[in-house]
């Protein structure tokens, strides 16, 4: 059973999804913690376990700043994975963190904060 350390909020990024069997893998965040995000990814399944690289731009201070993590798939189904961050170094937690907190906690699922607005 998954046990998340972190809320996840609904943000929408684009993202790119390196993995080493299939190459690049492009989709969209559904949310994303601190810990992880959930990701579409169309037609393509991640395989459970799989060691992969998440990179995506995040909007800040008026310009997208290039990120990249390594995370493993925790789940796979239907077109989507969820995600759950190896190592963030400090910058790029506290660029999620600042990113989370713009995020409103009244906001229903159908709600998308997208983050280059």
């Amino acid at each position: 059973m998954e046990h998340r350390y972190a809320l996840r909020k609904p943000v929408t990024l684009d993202i790119v999804v390196t993995y080493q069997a299939l190459g690049l893998v492009h989709g969209r965040t559904m949310n994303i913690s601190l810990g992880g995000m959930l990701l579409e990814t169309g037609c393509v399944e991640l395989p459970i376990n799989a060691l992969v690289k998440a990179s995506f731009y995040l909007y800040e201070d008026g310009i997208n700043k290039p990120c990249s993590t390594d995370a493993m798939v925790m789940h796979s189904s239907s077109g989507r994975a969820g995600v759950m961050f190896n190592d963030l170094d400090d910058e790029l937690h506290a660029a999620l963190h600042r990113l989370l907190e713009r995020c409103h906690d009244d906001m229903t699922p159908v709600q998308k904060f997208t983050a280059g607005a």
